[in-house]
């Protein structure tokens, strides 16, 4: 068969259309996929890439938060009783509280009636305590609201206490000491006060759980004392419910129970932050070839 001039023309753009095609599809598609392939793997590489660098960025807002955190717990530890076991906590009551010499009511003859009872450290829940006010409300109340002022106020006091109310309460180690005092009734008052008032000045967080009166009149005798003023008796037993022996002179004390409780917190431990940041490591490509060395080995 013989083609002409024509036809060997059509034929030959033919062949080349079908090369051309055949090279497209064969080695120019192929690349050109590739390519976008790594286009695509390179702006999510760069775009990973300043992801990290920001979060490298934010390092040192990072370390001052923690260091800020560290401080505010240290200081929140600094308000709680250092830990103690039962035989430190009893040290410590006796030391601070009963044995001082220079406390008024050790001087005037308070006397430990009872064994002083302690316990191990343990753990306590401790709530918040706050106030809720009493908010008034009646029918003409409620029509004499006519802008909502009123109501406007209402809700103003109750937010402290609703905010307060929805949080949760925390757990704290805890030691509970309970005693007997054989006392008349201003050192009790001022033994209480002495608690309290050592509580103040060491910021050391306490609560005085209950107080009792064996006798509200305080009408048991004082015990006796020598010329020095040192107490040499012991409180009668078993005394008359009226104490008729003893003139009034001679009365004023009476048994305190006291119990109350003092609060641990564990002091933070110091935070590791690392050193300062400096952003400008990344400046040049020495990082990169470090990370390829460390990669080829």
């Amino acid at each position: 068969m013989k083609f002409g001039y024509r036809d060997r023309i059509i034929l030959l753009i033919a062949c080349v259309v079908i090369i051309f095609g055949i090279g497209i599809f064969v080695f120019i598609k192929p690349k050109y996929e590739d390519m976008q392939a790594d286009k695509k793997a390179r702006d999510d590489a760069e775009n990973t890439w300043n992801a990290q660098l920001l979060e490298f960025d934010g390092i040192e807002a990072k370390q001052k938060y923690i260091q800020d955190r560290y401080q505010d717990a240290l200081k929140m530890a600094d308000n709680f009783t250092p830990e103690m076991d039962a035989t430190e906590l009893d040290q410590f009551f006796q030391e601070k509280f009963f044995n001082n010499p220079n406390l008024d009511y050790k001087k005037n003859g308070t006397k430990l009636d009872a064994s002083l009872s302690v316990t191990d450290e343990g753990s306590s829940t401790i709530g918040f305590y706050y106030y809720t006010p009493s908010i008034l409300t009646y029918p003409l109340y409620e029509y004499a609201d006519l802008d909502g002022s009123l109501a406007k106020a209402a809700q103003e006091k109750l937010e402290y206490s609703d905010m307060v109310s929805a949080r949760q309460a925390q757990t704290a180690g805890s030691g509970t000491a309970s005693f007997t005092l054989y006392i008349n009734k201003k050192d009790a008052f001022d033994f209480i006060d002495g608690i309290h008032k050592y509580a103040e000045d060491n910021k050391d967080t306490m609560i005085i759980n209950s107080v009792s009166f064996s006798d509200y009149d305080f009408n048991g005798p004082a015990l006796e004392r020598n010329d020095d003023g040192e107490i040499t008796g012991e409180r009668p037993e078993n005394l008359p419910e009226k104490y008729d022996a003893f003139s009034d002179e001679e009365l004023g004390y009476t048994d305190v129970s006291v119990s109350y409780t003092v609060y641990y917190m564990q002091e933070p431990t110091q935070p590791d932050v690392g050193e300062k940041y400096d952003k400008t490591v990344w400046d040049g490509d020495e990082w990169r070839n470090f990370k390829l060395e460390e990669n080829a080995q």
